[in-house]
């Protein structure tokens, strides 16, 4: 299902004790012309993991050539690269050329297919499970309020009347 909205208006409370960072603010989010639901969740997931870091989402989808999130220096160098699918082989080699950090947030079949690529040794990958994304994408509303707990490793995130949890932890491919 594509998202049909232009602008999401997110209401955020993230907190992580552990790393004593407490935050309370609005974002603007825009889904990528005709991005699948499923996608665009993906990408909040992945934003929410990195959430601390300070990363952006990117404004718009060139398949691979740039990063879904990132992170830059003040001279325009990536110190984070970060995907929401498997990328091809030649746009994971220039993302490890490009920047210190590649991230990949890949589904379990994907996991699967990055393991038999090329190591790079400045990537890692997280999984997300389909059902944590479908539970996420039936949250997804023009104007969200989303609650974020991070603790160690896992995630608790709730709209007031749904609740996810996830485990995030970030795995070299090889």
């Amino acid at each position: 299902m594509l998202m049909n909205a232009k602008v999401i208006k997110l209401d955020l409370n993230y907190s992580c004790a552990e790393h004593h960072h407490f935050a309370q603010q609005r974002h603007y989010l825009a889904p990528y012309p005709e991005e699948p639901s499923e996608h665009f969740a993906r990408r909040v997931l992945a934003w929410l993991c990195l959430y601390e870091s300070k990363a952006v989402m990117a404004g718009q989808h060139r398949t691979g050539k740039d990063p879904d999130i990132y992170l830059q220096d003040e001279q325009q160098h990536f110190r984070l690269w970060a995907s929401v699918e498997l990328l091809e082989e030649k746009y994971l080699r220039r993302a490890c050329h490009l920047a210190d950090q590649v991230v990949l947030f890949l589904n379990p079949d994907e996991q699967r297919q990055l393991n038999n690529m090329p190591y790079c040794a400045k990537s890692s990958s997280c999984v997300f499970q389909p059902e944590q994304l479908q539970q996420l994408c039936s949250m997804l509303k023009p104007h969200m309020e989303l609650s974020v707990w991070r603790e160690d490793d896992a995630i608790l995130l709730t709209d007031g009347t749904q609740h996810l949890e996830l485990s995030v932890q970030c795995q070299h491919p090889h």
